[in-house]
């Protein structure tokens, strides 16, 4: 097939050298399907490793992706037509990013930060931020992708846990703005369980619930 562009070999090239690393693809999936880019030392958080551990794990591709050596800039292609490539099965080849792999990734790293998130009196984290705001996202877009055998015992915990101390897991939003998104998000979620057979009422409910504490609380 002929390439879409003259990177393509080269990004193949890389590819090929850089996966060699065991963490080189988790890594590369998180960074492409961030909702929000994450400087260095924020992603570190959000999935509790060192940054040198994520530098470690990128080093390989450092010819088509820019690694911060200090941790307040965030990782990024220096072309934009990598995302493409990845995306592309048809160009990628084996190199090719699931989108239902890495959402689904990045919704249980949400949904683990947010289920030991407990002490509201510390100040959270960009990660903690980062799963709150998003995680909603993240499942939404593994329904899109007609994915049905999603985790409901973690989306029920979470849901539930979301309605305790309500006010304060609010507060990790940040922003009205980004309250209502969520919540649009939400009542995506909700329509789909409603939609499956599949004997989703215990997270209809607690969506539902979710829901109408959020909108007391607002």
């Amino acid at each position: 097939m002929e390439s879409h562009n003259g990177f393509d070999s080269l990004f193949t090239q890389v590819l090929d050298s850089a996966k060699e690393h065991p963490d080189f693809l988790f890594v590369l999936g998180i960074t492409m399907f961030l909702r929000e880019p994450l400087k260095l030392w924020q992603l570190a958080l959000f999935l509790k490793w060192s940054t040198y551990d994520i530098q470690s794990a990128l080093e390989g591709s450092l010819s088509i992706l820019y690694v911060p050596e200090e941790g307040d800039d965030v990782i990024r292609p220096y072309h934009a037509s990598l995302q493409d490539f990845l995306n592309d099965l048809g160009r990628s080849g084996n190199h090719f990013l699931d989108p239902a792999t890495n959402h689904k990734t990045l919704f249980h790293i949400s949904a683990r930060l947010i289920l030991e998130d407990t002490d509201f009196f510390i100040k959270s984290g960009q990660g903690v931020h980062y799963a709150y705001r998003n995680w909603c996202y993240h499942l939404c877009s593994l329904i899109n992708d007609n994915i049905t055998s999603v985790d409901k015992t973690t989306i029920v915990a979470l849901m539930e846990r979301l309605s305790h101390n309500c006010s304060a897991r609010l507060a990790r939003l940040i922003s009205h703005k980004v309250a209502k998104r969520w919540l649009r998000e939400l009542e995506g979620v909700i329509a789909w369980a409603k939609r499956e057979q599949n004997d989703f009422d215990i997270l209809i409910e607690m969506g539902e619930q979710l829901q109408a504490n959020v909108h007391f609380v607002c």
